[in-house]
């Protein structure tokens, strides 16, 4: 249980050579043609990201590689090593960061803080980040502030709760999203390594000085959905619900992806989505 430990005290995991690199080669093309048919605005919205294309159900039944990276048994069988047997999926982003691209600004993606689960060392939701390239800080490497999933951090207090539009065009280059703090560590990784972490992680990305695209998939699981108290379900099971409608004509596709259908049918009342971190991080 060494790897739950280590998930649980730093808030992350890297998990090497889950994907081959005939997948890689799949999902990068996949991902450049969808990149392809955005809009300029898409782009110039999304400077500090680079785009955030939406990876709904939808998709993942129109497109079978984006289907099979996501009950990949390898994925599967890493959520299993922390003890997560029957984990769901939300819904991803694809999010591709252009040549000569500005750092990604310091946030936490948490929404359940009026939960109390949100406060323990139980996920509700993490990512699962698949970049399609070796990363470094020179293209823009994930950072992070391991263990701010549970003790609050200076940034929690200086950064916007939400994606501003300042934020995400690089308005304002000295705004706090995009400092440097002491604490911070780079999290390079290969082509086909999983990144794994809590939702409300503190992170952020370098800035992508290259002249290449770096590309990663970021997958929003609920690894522990079933075990989770029955508001919590709920409240996932309402927040993920226009992302999961989706069926397929394929029985293949259905038999692979059903089993990570997030689904509730209890009559618990879901609790309100919240982006704040509240009193209970401390």
């Amino acid at each position: 249980m060494y790897k739950r430990e280590q998930f649980a005290r730093d808030g992350f995991y890297v998990f090497e050579n889950i994907l081959d690199s005939v997948l890689v080669d799949r999902l990068q093309r996949f991902s450049d043609d969808v990149l392809s048919e955005q809009e300029p605005e898409h782009f110039e919205m999304h400077r500090t990201t680079g785009s955030m294309v939406m990876i709904d159900w939808a998709m993942a039944y129109q497109y079978p590689v984006m289907a099979e990276l996501i009950a990949h048994p390898n994925a599967l069988a890493a959520l299993k090593q922390l003890g997560f047997d029957e984990p769901k999926f939300g819904h991803g982003r694809i999010i591709s960061k252009p040549p000569h691209s500005p750092p990604l600004f310091w946030h936490e993606d948490g929404r359940f803080w009026d939960d109390p689960v949100s406060y323990t060392t139980q996920p509700v939701q993490c990512f699962l980040m698949y970049y399609l390239t070796d990363t470094m800080s020179q293209n823009g490497c994930l950072r992070v502030v391991p263990g701010s999933h549970l003790k609050r951090h200076s940034l929690h207090d200086e950064i916007s709760p939400s994606h501003t539009d300042d934020l995400r065009t690089f308005a304002n280059p000295d705004d706090p999203g995009f400092s440097r703090v002491a604490d911070e560590i780079d999290v390079p990784v290969k082509a086909g390594d999983l990144v794994m972490g809590y939702g409300s992680l503190l992170h952020a990305s370098h800035a992508n000085q290259t002249d290449q695209r770096r590309t990663v998939l970021t997958m929003w699981y609920y690894p522990d959905f079933v075990a989770l108290p029955e508001r919590t379900q709920a409240t996932v099971a309402l927040a993920e619900g226009r992302n999961s409608d989706a069926v397929s004509s394929s029985i293949e596709l259905q038999t692979l992806m059903e089993p990570l259908r997030i689904a509730y049918d209890g009559k618990a009342e879901p609790i309100d989505i919240q982006w704040i971190p509240g009193e209970g991080l401390k």
